[in-house]
């Protein structure tokens, strides 16, 4: 006897929100499993009818037989897949992509199972249980997120071979989700020579066929593609291999020209990689994807941090000049400072550049820096004697300067 026996427990991918209906779809299956299981005499309608019988049913109870299930092992099995890789596909498909996949692929291979059973098995058996949708998602899956690993717990019983050995592995998700199709197919095979039949194998099949065709249809293989940059940018992080990481997000960044905290990581790669010049160019598109999305605070964020490691780092004059009005309203006084001075070290000849003085003079007289203070005032006159502001600040620096005295 030989017995190989897997099951997920994890994957290396995150969830941005709340998988709403991720949890709905399971939380019915549970109710209805409950309310079938203990309380089916206390309803008011008879689940026989929700059943899918091929050949005599209409596509009515081909859905609704999806949220049917026979016990506890069959619930169990597929609320584990439907939960584990449902979460991660509904954030990246979004409710009406989930929807589709989901309810899509648990019609289609309800239906498809059913013409099987008529035409090659000779039998009008019903059909319940999420199989098919729940094999949709993996369909889906393996598209969208095919650059993510799947950890998996096995079992492997082989007697003849001295083997019983069972611990867990870490697969790319190709592997673990292609095994499992392998599996289906086989098992499927097996029925045809006379084996059990009360496995839908062909709905599994026919559902997993149906959400690999909606993701590329949907335009799944590009975001994928995308998201794997991204990924295995992060996996060379990991391991220290920051040229590999740069590659990886400059691939990323490039196509998802609008996305600022891509910039962001790939200027700090290049920083670690010694290319101040691509550091540069990439701080410069990240604070200007976030400022043309009006996020303030990340734009203020990454110039900041861009400031630390590019002490002479300024954006164009307009966007430079915006966001130290931002970091002085929102009282980040000495970044406010740095930005100012920093503005008109880069631009000497804008017309706001004795203003960008008087600004920083301001601050640090708020600050107590009285001397620094003066000394931005008494430049003003001196290098912008015709500015409007000039002789308002000549007076504060003479003020200043009697005051420093005493």
């Amino acid at each position: 006897m030989y017995f190989f026996y897997y099951f997920p427990v994890g994957i290396d991918a995150e969830v941005r929100r709340v998988p709403v209906l991720t949890i709905s779809c399971a939380a019915i299956c549970v109710a209805v499993f409950v309310a079938h299981k203990f309380f089916s005499a206390d309803v008011p309608f008879d689940f026989r009818n929700y059943i899918y019988f091929p050949g005599y049913s209409n596509l009515g109870p081909a859905l609704a037989a999806a949220f049917l299930h026979f016990d506890y092992l069959h619930i169990t099995t597929n609320l584990l897949y439907l939960v584990l890789f449902g979460r991660y596909l509904e954030d990246r498909l979004g409710t009406a992509g989930f929807v589709l996949v989901f309810l899509g692929a648990a019609v289609v291979g309800n239906v498809l199972q059913g013409a099987y059973n008529i035409h090659v098995l000779h039998t009008s058996a019903g059909i319940i249980g999420a199989s098919g949708g729940v094999s949709g998602i993996l369909g889906a899956f393996i598209v969208r997120l095919r650059h993510h690993r799947v950890k998996i717990a096995y079992w492997v019983f082989a007697p003849l071979l001295a083997t019983n050995k069972a611990g867990k592995r870490e697969l790319h998700a190709v592997a673990a989700i292609g095994l499992w199709v392998l599996i289906q197919i086989v098992r499927g095979l097996v029925q045809l020579e006379g084996a059990a039949s009360n496995v839908a194998y062909v709905t599994h099949v026919a559902g997993f066929a149906f959400g690999v065709g909606v993701a590329v249809a949907t335009g799944g293989w590009t975001k994928g593609r995308i998201d794997g940059h991204l990924l295995k940018a992060r996996r060379c992080l990991r391991r220290g291999d920051f040229y590999g990481a740069q590659d990886q997000l400059e691939h990323y960044a490039a196509a998802r020209p609008a996305d600022g905290e891509s910039h962001a990581a790939l200027a700090r790669v290049r920083a670690q990689c010694g290319d101040r010049s691509g550091a540069r160019e990439s701080y410069t598109g990240s604070c200007e994807c976030f400022l043309a999305a009006a996020r303030r605070g990340d734009a203020e964020r990454v110039y900041q941090e861009a400031a630390r490691s590019l002490p002479d780092f300024v954006l164009t004059a307009g966007r430079h000049l915006d966001l130290c009005f931002g970091l002085e309203r929102n009282l980040k006084s000495d970044a406010a400072i740095r930005a100012y001075e920093s503005f008109v070290r880069a631009y000497p000849d804008h017309p706001e550049a004795a203003f960008a003085l008087l600004r920083a003079a301001n601050l640090h007289a708020k600050q107590g820096d009285l001397a620094r203070a003066r000394d931005c005032y008494q430049a003003i006159p001196r290098h912008y004697p015709n500015d409007t502001w000039a002789e308002f600040a000549a007076e504060h620096a003479r003020r200043l300067s009697l005051a420093t005295q005493g």
